[in-house]
């Protein structure tokens, strides 16, 4: 992975074998409380942990695929605007030749006040070339800034009941700059920031007015890699909504050609 979507500045490892880095918000966190998104949250978290990996694996080039995440809030937090610094810190929890489990944290002035446990598919250079090979572009697309500060275009349906339907057109590969570099692909971490307006949206609707809301916790899985040429379909339902607790829970699937890509739920406190 190189910039714009690998945004750390330099790296420090630390005699315990953990990764520290600093990196700077760009997306906006629309409805979200919190001083950044936390889908832009799992991006950075989700990437340290893969250099926590390739720190302790030498020279050899190893691709590691997110599967399985879980986000948890640690505190509260306030949000002060992009562009602010934050400081990252991840560590291996288990490790061999074909799969990766690493934690990470992120905090600010106040301590620490987000946590990411993430699990990847670990796989070397030729296996994951052959894999993936319709994948592959000789053309490489350089964006002007970062293209992660804006969200993805989405096709809404109207809801039913306590469902919502949006639509997305192909991701254009400079969308995706940086992250697996000549094998244009959706970043788990921009479906989920895709999946989270859909989420807002039907929430906004059961509610029935826009509200504020923390994100307690979200677990995703990334079932397939996906090619930036599919386009996407996103099915929200609410699983419960309680006004008298405040509390809110969904899950999505994320479909291409009718066959489930992504899983993900989440919980949220209005």
């Amino acid at each position: 992975m190189q910039a714009p979507y690998f945004a750390f500045g330099d790296l420090e490892e630390g005699e315990d074998g953990t990764i520290h880095g600093a990196f700077a918000s760009e997306q906006a966190i629309g409805y979200e409380r919190g001083p950044i998104a936390s889908a832009e949250i799992g991006r950075h978290l989700a990437i340290l942990g893969s250099c926590a990996a390739a720190a302790r694996s030498g020279a050899e080039r190893i691709y590691y695929l997110a599967t399985k995440a879980r986000y948890s809030k640690l505190s509260d937090a306030r949000y002060q605007g992009t562009g602010r610094e934050f400081q990252a810190l991840s560590e291996v929890l288990k490790q061999d030749r074909r799969s990766l489990a690493a934690q990470a944290v992120v905090g600010g002035d106040d301590g620490p006040f987000a946590h990411l446990h993430c699990e990847y598919q670990a796989l070397s250079a030729p296996v994951f070339a052959r894999l993936f090979e319709d994948f592959r572009t000789e053309q490489r697309f350089i964006p002007d800034g970062s293209p992660y500060r804006h969200p993805i275009a989405l096709t809404f349906q109207e809801p039913r009941g306590r469902v919502l339907t949006a639509r997305s057109q192909p991701l254009p590969p400079v969308r995706c700059a940086g992250h697996f570099l000549d094998y244009p692909a959706w970043p788990i971490a921009i479906i989920a920031e895709t999946i989270t307006q859909v989420v807002t949206r039907l929430l906004h609707h059961i509610v029935g007015r826009e509200v504020d809301y923390s994100v307690v916790r979200t677990d995703i899985a990334a079932l397939k890699l996906v090619s930036a040429a599919s386009e996407l379909l996103f099915e929200v339902e609410s699983l419960s909504a309680s006004r008298a607790l405040s509390h809110y829970a969904f899950s999505a699937r994320v479909k291409r050609e009718g066959e489930v890509v992504v899983s993900f739920e989440t919980e949220l406190q209005v």
